[in-house]
């Protein structure tokens, strides 16, 4: 009995080392082939380990937002936040730390102000102006723009695994699929959806530098708000914190 115990002990000892081996041998590539919090995820087939190693497939970002140019002093609240998310094919180029990628992204605009805009008829075309708002206290104040995009990047990331450096400058291009202005007088809501000029087609550079999957985000818009050139002129931009998910 006692030597059928310790058979079943030594089995099963080596069978656990066994296991253990196998799982460290294949739990480095899983490690690697599987980067970003989300590293379980495999896709829909299984990963051959001579294909390179791709990061930052989908990402999320969080950004303060606000625009520049012809502000007549309106002043964006800090805490005007947007945000985008991006589907991106992440591109190697072979084996080594550089690459690109290029994707499909929504990107979604909430400018937080003390303004407000007057439309102008006029029969040279209608335009849009942006000054500070003098009515009645307002408690919700905000102009929103909501943009379907394709994102592309240069990616150049470190080679060790861990504490990775990354830094990618980019480009977007994208189509505003909407736009509105809301606010709130006491407990009447209103929303405006009427931009007599409003731009669709938007461009612009982007970059996100960081480490690992935490990296900082930034975007300026090099296209007007508004095409009329008698309307205020003002261009989005957007910084804040960009985090990839794998």
């Amino acid at each position: 009995m006692k030597t059928s115990l310790y058979i079943a002990i030594v089995l099963f000892f080596f069978s656990g080392f066994s296991f253990s081996q196998n799982e460290n041998k294949y739990g480095e590539v899983f490690k690697k082939r599987r980067p970003g919090i989300m590293r379980h995820y495999s896709g829909f087939r299984p990963y051959d380990e001579d294909s390179p190693i791709k990061f930052d497939r989908f990402n999320t970002d969080f950004f303060w937002n606000s625009w520049i140019g012809e502000t007549n002093d309106v002043q964006t609240k800090f805490y005007a936040i947007g945000h985008n998310i991006n589907l991106m094919w992440d591109i190697p180029f072979g084996k080594s730390p550089v690459g690109m990628a290029i994707g499909l992204g929504y990107s979604h605009f909430n400018v937080r102000n003390n303004g407000e805009f007057s439309f102008i008829s006029d029969p040279g075309g209608d335009y849009t102006l942006l000054s500070t708002y003098v009515g009645p206290k307002r408690w919700i104040n905000r102009t929103v723009f909501n943009f379907v995009e394709i994102p592309f990047e240069l990616r150049f990331r470190a080679k060790r695994e861990r504490g990775k450096f990354k830094f990618y400058p980019g480009f977007k291009a994208g189509f505003m699929v909407e736009n509105y202005i809301k606010w709130r007088i006491d407990n009447q809501e209103f929303k405006e959806f009427n931009f007599p000029d409003l731009e669709r087609l938007h461009f612009g550079p982007t970059l996100r530098l960081g480490v690992d999957n935490i990296m900082l985000f930034g975007h300026f818009d090099l296209v007007p708000l508004f095409s009329n050139s008698n309307s205020s002129q003002l261009q989005l931009f957007a910084a804040g914190i960009s985090i990839g998910w794998f």
